[in-house]
């Protein structure tokens, strides 16, 4: 079973700890959305977010074009908006951010 198979890529996890003692983790939100929506996805294995690294998403069924729009950090948590997913789209929304 290839990696995607298994699951891995849905699981909140730490990618990597920096020499300076900071951590790159993903936080992973799986979602249920229509054509417009709001997500926040939690970044557990973090207390504070500095920075988004990488946004990747993956829908279900598969939809050829997903908008990402404003982006906002508090404490672990990004809220992002999305929009073009389509009605009836489960929606997996991977962060990769950097912090502490």
């Amino acid at each position: 079973m290839s990696y995607h198979e298994r699951g891995y890529h849905r699981v909140n996890r730490i990618v990597t700890t920096l020499l300076d003692g900071r951590t790159v983790a993903k936080g992973v939100s799986v979602t249920p959305v229509v054509w417009m929506a709001y997500v926040t996805v939690t970044v557990p294995n973090l207390n504070f977010i500095e920075e988004v690294l990488n946004i990747q998403w993956h829908t279900d069924p598969p939809v050829d074009y997903v908008d990402v729009g404003n982006k906002n950090i508090s404490g672990n948590v990004v809220g992002i908006s999305l929009s073009g997913s389509g009605t009836g789209t489960t929606l997996t929304l991977e962060i990769i951010a950097i912090g502490v």
